[in-house]
């Protein structure tokens, strides 16, 4: 075992923050079973917040600017960069607000992936809606999936090797909405859904279990399995585990900014955000008007209290909010207005007349700019740029 793994290996749950409707693969370490990303607000101080990642300059969560320059970044476990973030990767962010409420900085940045491994079954284009089967779990896809290695003319199929993030829309936890699907090489099988147990074997979302870090496991419980399929009789021998769950015992408290899909609504003014409880019976919601159902996609801000998000504010979110894309940075790939490429994004501008502070022919390589756009797949529609 490496000195990173043997590092995560030793986190506890109560140093992770649990994620709802979040992204989560186990990251490196033995058998051993971790929790997720460091609770929120814990200690009262500071902020939370938890949501596709729709921008860069500094990092963008739930309309929050998030100054990224002196965060610590995991992604899957593993040490990186903000320069390592990617559109529509799920993350959670621990840190403090600015006077400006859409302002922030970050302490901690982390970003899990859902699923990984062989797809089964189904197809899913860049640019339209689609659905496939991965790892158990289905996997949806819209307008607002962002792609890496996939196009209109190179789908996803069965035989390739994917991994996902998004946010949880059954409540099965078996079916998931995927905000970014990239081809990867590695070879690690993760799921994510309710454990069951049929004499005395344990599954999940099909997918039998075995190793020491599968048999602790309970039936009902909501997990997410790393591991690799065996040769001889196809199981998962797991690696480690992952509770994407709020604890209703836990300590969590202060301030939290969460968004994704309702996947149950109560009588009692809660309703569920992916595995998450939240209590609206006090919020104010805009539109004054909106009616919460399930299927909503929302953004809640609150307070947590006994595990439960005590919402003080729930925003229905429009479709050209999660369209929408900012980024700030330097070009680092230009071969034309059509083709290039900033923070790791594709980007397409040829469809711009103008740009602000300077020209069209400005454009090169190691440029400074700012720009806003719109996802297309794997590639981001650029609609206005400026040269900072």
């Amino acid at each position: 075992m490496s000195k990173s793994e043997k590092a995560h290996a030793q986190l506890t749950r109560r140093h992770w923050m649990v994620l709802a409707a979040s992204a989560v693969t186990a990251g490196c370490g033995g058998g051993g079973t971790t929790g997720i990303a460091g609770l929120p607000g814990t200690g009262g101080t500071g902020v939370f917040a938890q949501g596709a990642i729709s921008g860069f300059g500094s990092v963008i969560i739930n309309t929050i600017k998030f100054d990224d320059t002196l965060a610590a970044v995991l992604i899957d476990g593993q040490s990186a960069t903000s320069a390592d973030l990617r559109l529509g990767m799920v993350a959670s962010v621990q840190g403090q607000r600015g006077s400006d409420a859409t302002q922030g900085t970050a302490n901690s940045i982390e970003v899990w992936s859902i699923a990984q491994g062989l797809v089964s079954a189904g197809r899913a284009t860049p640019g339209s809606s689609g659905q496939f089967t991965l790892s158990g779990m289905t996997v949806l896809t819209d307008l607002n999936t962002v792609f890496e290695g996939s196009s209109a003319t190179h789908p996803v199929l069965p035989g390739q090797r994917v991994a996902v993030w998004g946010l949880q829309t059954g409540t099965d936890a078996r079916t998931w909405s995927a905000t970014r699907v990239a081809l990867v090489s590695a070879t690690a099988v993760v799921s994510t859904g309710l454990v069951s147990i049929a004499n005395s074997q344990r599954s999940v979302n099909g997918l039998l279990l075995s190793g020491d870090a599968a048999r602790a496991l309970a039936a009902g419980d909501l997990v997410r399995v790393r591991g690799t399929l065996s040769s001889t009789d196809g199981s998962l021998s797991v690696q480690s585990v992952q509770y994407p769950s709020v604890p209703a015992t836990s300590a969590q408290q202060g301030e939290a900014e969460i968004e994704g899909w309702v996947t149950s609504v109560a009588t009692s003014g809660r309703f569920n955000l992916g595995s998450v409880v939240v209590d609206a019976s006090q919020a104010v919601f805009d539109p004054a008007s909106a009616l919460v159902a399930a299927g909503s996609r929302v953004e809640v801000s609150g307070v947590w209290q006994s595990g439960v998000l005590k919402s003080t504010k729930v925003r229905i979110q429009n479709v050209q909010e999660i369209e929408t894309v900012e980024i700030s940075g330097r070009i680092q790939e230009f071969t034309s207005l059509a083709n290039f490429v900033v923070r790791g994004q594709p980007c397409d501008a040829s469809g711009l007349g103008v740009v602000s502070n300077g020209k069209l022919t400005d454009l090169k390589l190691g440029v400074a700019v700012k720009l806003t756009g719109t996802k297309a797949g794997d590639v981001l529609k650029v609609t206005k740029l400026e040269l900072a």
